[in-house]
Formats: C-alpha cells, structure tokens, sequence
C-alpha cells in the first residue's frame, strides 16, 4: 500500500499496541475501520507540553478551505477521501475513506487526536459531579413537567407551549 500524499511505500509499525501504516517520507499515518478507537483507550504515549498547547489552540478552528479543497485518495480502494474535523471541534482534521476503509492523518495528526481525545476524558472527569448533578436537575425537572402535564390533562409539549406563552405575556 502507497502513501496517498507521496506515494511512498507505507511501512507497518505498531503504536499503542496497534499495527499501523506510517510513511517514512512525510510521517503520514493509515489506520485501517476501527484501529483509531484501539489507539485513543490506550494511554503509554507521552506527548511534548508544546504539541500538547498547540494542539489545544486549534479547538473550534473548522476544517480549512485548503482541506476541503484537497482530494486525497484511499490507499485501499482509491476513492476521493472525506476531510473532517475530528470530535466535531478539535481542529484536529483527518481524511476519512467514504467506503470506510479507514483514516489519513497528516504528520503528527495521530498524537494530536490522542491529546485531544486525552484532554477531554480529563476534563470530563474534573466536572463529572457537575453533570451528573445536571443530568439529574433535567430529569427532575422533566418527571416535574409530565406530573404537571397529567394534572392538567395536558401533553408535555403542549404543557410546555403554554408555560413559555404564559411567561411571555407576563402571567
């Protein structure tokens, strides 16, 4: 298998206990459907404070016209890969195989979307009390809303339409 950007031999190697594709010219990586999940639940990598600031800097970015622009083809069945951001908001951009071969990532974007991925399991952990404190206010408020909905033989959405009517007309 070639390197999509190069055209370079891809070389096996492992990394966090998965055998990946990397390219020795432009340190591009190919993970095969399902490898990119095996490598962020595994945690032996250390990552440089610097790539680590960096790579947090690029949250919210959106995937660049330049990235949108360019084609990049599968190494498995040479269909025009998909540029997207990875977790939605990471500014982490990876190429994705529309027949869901695998994933492109571009010189260091591998430990990029480990950082990120790392990051928010450690954030989500600082604030765990904190949604689950919220997850539980919604579901209090929502068991609330249908007791009030039966008492007034109302549907919950209906019940709901008229609590925002009454608090725009001031009642």
């Amino acid at each position: 298998m070639n390197c999509p950007k190069c055209d370079t031999g891809l070389k096996t190697s492992v990394y966090e206990g998965v055998e990946i594709d990397k390219c020795a010219k432009c340190n591009g990586t190919w993970l095969d459907d399902g490898e990119i999940v095996k490598i962020v639940e595994t945690k032996e990598e250390k990552f440089d404070e610097k790539l680590v600031r960096e790579t947090l800097a690029l949250g919210f970015s959106g995937v660049p016209k330049e990235e949108q622009q360019r084609v990049v083809q599968c190494p498995k069945c040479g269909a025009g890969m998909e540029a997207f951001n990875y977790d939605y908001s990471s500014g982490v951009i990876l190429d994705r195989c529309p027949e869901g071969h695998g994933l492109w990532l571009d010189g260091s974007e591998l430990e990029k979307v480990q950082i990120v991925r790392e990051q928010s399991e450690e954030e989500f952990e600082k604030s765990k009390e904190d949604w689950t404190a919220l997850a539980k206010s919604a579901l209090s408020d929502k068991e609330e809303i249908a007791d009030e909905s039966r008492r007034r033989n109302m549907r919950p959405t209906r019940y709901l339409a008229n609590c925002l009517i009454r608090k725009l007309i001031g009642r």
